[in-house]
């Protein structure tokens, strides 16, 4: 048995945040308004930022929007989390899959389980209840029903049976592949449980609310948090703002005591942060935004991001079930005008969905480039359809219209109209769903320019997820017996030159059939007023604010 010990460090971060309370911050009162904000000086311990969207849900196991998330971030915490690096601009950076303790103090690895041992002095915010392992299981029960199951799943957690509480700090889980047998744990096994969906909810207090068709407490727990994360929800005015407070003695406490984000919609996000109405943007801005808040001298937080833009069709029935449809549409994209004058170079094109760091990463979608002729060519062999049919996007990423604009113009040059078809981040989300997940009459199929990425580099996520017969994001409902089998041979076995070889291959058999085309992968930006710092960057969008620091 491999024993783990590692040290304390503060939840989420190599290094501390100094304390709220004795530094000043050079920057604009949010509030305020003047020609030169981003010279102006004052003392303050608040965030002000503006969300395009309010919640939607704030339990851990049922977000589907960015602004859930960020929530999610700030209020919860899971048994390990993801180690943040401070860069150079003093950014946090993820690390990989990287992990260091949080409410677990430790774990032992054995070949097919893990062990976690529960900090003892950790408790929930408001309740006071202690961490306890009847906590996690439970959390961990309610993330197994979640729509975000299938990711657990195959990881090699199957079911409640396979979480044994040892005792009232200690827990043990067993890994097992769908079929019943036992799986060697992984890394990416591990990271799962930093993962905001596998966070650590006071169950002591959520079942106060559950009843006989609600086990779990959910439509309590969708406006109200029970975490241990450095903040709670002090309020929430539906449509108009939410408001975060620092909670009291946390062991890591945060710079910013209080957190106010103001519900904008399609407000100009720049705008107010030039004039002083909030001191932080991170939803809604356009790369024109960026640089004209950059040479205001405002601080531009940019870092990659293993996030995909891609477009996906369905493939099932419908204008885009001939193959030759989907490939002439994956010919007429123009990869590098997206690149050039939608991100002014801030992205690169995409070539796969597998992240580009993985070992099974490979250049399947490199075969298709910008060819109206091409494009032309395939539609002829298709017999010239017609075809009109909306195009669905998201109307909280500036850059999402810019793309489908240009999709649509260059679509129209090979008999393709597309209607343009804005939504909100967790409408986008239903589009998705009302076909992966539908169990029956799924929606029409249309065409979805989308936000995504897998969370680890495991290129089994992207493929199972996206391309496998049942898999939660197959917004195509395309799949192939031969992707479908090395996924469900391999995405439970330790990584190997056979596995890296075999979803290189289901990649290739993906990229020709072309039911979702990778565009781009794009850096994403924070925008802070002069004497903030600290801005964060992970898998997902979302500032976790309590890693901002006053700048020095």
């Amino acid at each position: 048995m491999l024993a783990i010990r590692i040290p304390p460090i503060r939840a989420h971060a190599l290094i501390a945040i100094v304390a709220a309370t004795t530094l000043v911050i050079v920057g604009c009162t949010p509030g305020s308004s003047s020609d030169k904000n981003a010279s102006a000086t004052s003392q303050t311990t608040s965030i002000v930022t503006a969300w395009p969207a309010d919640i939607t849900n704030v339990n851990p196991v049922q977000g589907a929007n960015p602004q859930d998330n960020e929530v999610v971030y700030n209020t919860y915490q899971g048994l390990v989390g993801y180690t943040f690096k401070k860069v150079d601009d003093g950014s946090w950076v993820q690390q990989g899959s990287k992990l260091a303790p949080v409410l677990a103090k430790s774990w032992k690895v054995d070949k097919t389980s893990v062990t976690f041992h529960l900090d003892p002095n950790r408790v929930f915010y408001p309740s006071g209840n202690p961490v306890r392992a009847e906590d996690v299981k439970w959390s961990l029960g309610q993330a197994l029903q979640s729509p975000n199951a299938q990711d657990i799943f195959t990881n090699g957690l199957q079911g409640e049976k396979d979480i044994k509480i040892v005792d009232e700090h200690t827990v043990t889980i067993n890994f097992k592949d769908q079929a019943g047998k036992p799986v060697e744990v992984s890394p990416t096994t591990l990271a799962m449980f930093a993962n905001g969906n596998m966070s650590i909810v006071d169950s002591v207090e959520a079942t106060k609310h559950a009843t006989a068709k609600d086990r779990w407490g959910a439509d309590w727990l969708r406006e109200n948090t029970a975490g241990t994360g450095p903040y709670y929800i002090k309020s929430h005015t539906p449509g108009q703002e939410l408001v975060l407070q620092a909670v009291p003695k946390h062991p890591t406490p945060p710079a910013f005591t209080t957190v106010t984000a103001r519900i904008v919609n399609d407000a100009n996000v720049g705008s107010l942060l030039k004039g002083g109405e909030i001191n932080l943007a991170e939803f809604n801005l356009s790369q024109t935004d960026v640089n004209t808040l950059k040479a205001a001298g405002f601080t531009v937080a940019s870092q990659p991001a293993p996030m995909l833009t891609y477009l996906t069709m369905g493939a099932d029935k419908g204008p885009f079930a001939d193959a030759r449809v989907r490939q002439a549409v994956a010919y007429a994209i123009p990869y590098d005008q997206i690149v050039n004058s939608v991100y002014f170079g801030r992205a690169s094109r995409a070539l796969s969905y597998v992240n580009p760091t993985s070992s099974a990463y490979t250049k399947a979608w490199g075969t298709y480039h910008t060819d109206l002729g091409a494009a032309s060519t395939l539609m002829a062999k298709a017999g010239h359809p017609s075809i009109t049919v909306p195009l669905h996007y998201s109307s909280a990423d500036p850059a999402q219209e810019d793309i489908a604009i240009l999709l649509q113009e260059n679509l129209k040059r090979i008999g393709i109209t597309v209607t343009l078809t804005p939504h909100t981040a967790a409408e986008q989300w239903d589009v998705i769903n009302g076909r992966s997940r539908a169990t029956s009459h799924p929606g029409s199929p249309d065409m979805v320019l989308f936000n995504w990425g897998p969370w680890t580099d495991d290129p089994k996520i992207p493929v199972g997820f996206a391309s496998t017969t049942g898999g939660v994001n197959n917004y195509a409902l395309w799949s192939n017996p031969t992707v479908d089998k090395i996924n469900a041979t391999w995405e439970a076995r330790a990584a190997s030159t056979e596995r890296d070889a075999a979803y290189k291959q289901a990649q290739q058999i993906v990229a020709e059939a072309a039911p979702l085309i990778p565009i781009t992968y794009a850096e994403r930006q924070t925008v802070l007023a002069p004497g903030i710092t600290g801005a964060s960057f992970q898998q997902f969008a979302g500032t976790r604010f309590y890693l901002l620091e006053r700048a020095h």
